[in-house]
């Protein structure tokens, strides 16, 4: 990866983290029961360990080809799929709020999801010296 390509990266690693950080914040405070706080603290954190997982592999990817990088958008799909169905069993299972662990989980996520995909496209305009 080149020095810009790294540039990029860690560019795009602040805004994920930064957005995280705002999530945990927003969990804490938005939620007015225990219960809830806690449920939407775990979705944010699903969220934010899935969307490093996505930011690595799609790092890779990109510096492969564009058939590595759409087996990535698979691999991180089903990722988060098996994960938010098992986040939201074992918050159920323990009776804590559900709305909260998807408000949590999907709002950190489409977040990560934009800044996943601003990446992307960066690094691959980065890859192909910057004119496409």
């Amino acid at each position: 990866m080149s020095g810009h390509g790294a540039d990029i990266f860690r560019k795009h690693s602040g805004l994920a983290a930064a957005a995280a950080l705002v999530g945990l914040a927003l969990a804490a405070f938005l939620p007015k029961d225990a219960e809830s706080r806690q449920a939407a603290f775990i979705g944010v954190g699903l969220a934010a360990v899935t969307g490093v997982v996505a930011l690595l592999l799609k790092r890779r990817a990109v510096s492969r080809d564009l058939n590595a990088a759409l087996k990535v958008v698979g691999v991180v799909f089903g990722m988060r799929a098996v994960g938010v169905v098992l986040g939201l069993l074992w918050v159920v299972q323990r009776g804590l709020g559900a709305v909260a662990f998807v408000a949590g989980f999907f709002g950190t996520y489409f977040v990560l999801q934009w800044i996943e995909v601003s990446y992307v496209m960066a690094a691959s305009r980065d890859a192909a010296g910057g004119d496409e």
